[in-house]
Parts: C-alpha cells; structure tokens; sequence
C-alpha cells in the first residue's frame, strides 16, 4: 500500500499543496453559500420571524376566491392586489381571535392612508351573527364571512385565528397560526415599510 510518507519529496508537497487548495475551496464555497442565501431573503424576513411569523421561502399565489361582506356584496382576494393584505381567517366563538381583534383594529386605524387592508374572513357562521358580533365590539375593519365553511381546509387547517401577510402582488410572503398582537410597534413598522414599497 502506498502512502505519501513513500512518495518522492517532489509529490508529497504537490499532493500537500492539491489537498490545501481543494480543503480552503471547500471552506470558501460552504462559508458563500449561506451569506448568498442570507442575502436572497427579503429584507422582512428576519423581522416577522421574530415576531412568530413563518416567512415562506418564495412568495406564492393561491387560487383567488370571493367571499361576501355583511351586507351582501362580493369581495375578491385579488381585489386587494396594490396593497399589502392581512388575511385574517376568525370567527366569533373562538376565543383567541376575540383576543386579536382589539388589535386589528387598532391597527386598522394607525395604517389608515397607507397602501394596506385588512380582509378578515369569519368561518362558518351566518352573516346576521357576525353583524351583531361586529356591532357589539365596534369593529369598523373590513369583515367578511365564509358561512360554509368553504376556505378553512385551503386556509386554515390547524385552526383560527390563522393570518397571512400578501404583498402589492397578493402573494402570500408570511404567515402565523394563532392570537397576535397586531398594534406590536415592531410590526407596524414592517407593514409601513412594506406599504411605501
């Protein structure tokens, strides 16, 4: 068996130097591929993840679906393309969403005249109920209602309240699944920011 202490000076240094130059390209490509992948996350990224945020890798589209507000008209998701959109997915028996909606609201109001909208969708319930519900606890945002039921499997399978964050193209960019503090300064911050984008 031949090892390099039994090759000729000449090829114990070729095969050193071979053997340095391939270890520092290693460590080269394998220390530039997370600073590349670092650099190709959006700049929110980080910000929503610590929040509780899941940011999703790539933006994405879903099939657009219409849903009717309380008093009857139709509203499209992709109506809201040219603003950034919290899609709320809630309804009113479920008590972490009743715990949010203070906070929805309050940031309803701070991100009035901003490119931003609200689309919250209640599951399951007829639109009489939720109009009282939504009187009872003056809420003004936009509300919208799913009395079938037909969008929880699609949007919201590990329960409510389940919210996304769509950017100007309604693409979905982030996600959470359960009660959030939507007036969190932090926030905000990011959804102005992504709003004068």
């Amino acid at each position: 068996m031949a090892t390099s202490q039994n090759r000729p000076l000449s090829s114990r240094l070729i095969f050193q130097s071979s053997s340095f130059i391939l270890l520092s390209l290693i460590i080269v490509l394998s220390s530039a591929q997370p600073a590349a992948a670092a650099e190709t996350r959006p700049w929110y990224a980080s910000g929503l993840e610590a929040l509780g945020f899941y940011v999703f890798d790539q933006p994405f589209e879903q099939p657009n679906f219409s849903v009717a507000a309380i008093n009857g008209s139709l509203k499209s998701r992709l109506s809201t393309k040219g603003n950034i959109t919290l899609l709320n997915f809630w309804a009113t028996w479920c008590p972490p969403c009743k715990q949010e909606i203070p906070t929805i609201q309050k940031l309803h109001e701070t991100m009035k005249g901003e490119k931003f909208e609200i689309m919250a969708i209640d599951l399951g319930e007829p639109p009489a109920s939720v109009k009282t519900f939504l009187e009872q606890n003056k809420i003004t945002y936009p509300v919208y209602v799913d009395p079938k039921n037909s969008l929880a499997a699609l949007y919201a399978s590990r329960g409510i309240p389940t919210t996304y964050i769509l950017d100007k193209n309604g693409k979905f960019i982030a996600g959470i699944i359960g009660s959030f503090e939507y007036d969190n300064p932090e926030f905000v911050r990011i959804m102005k920011e992504l709003a004068r984008k």
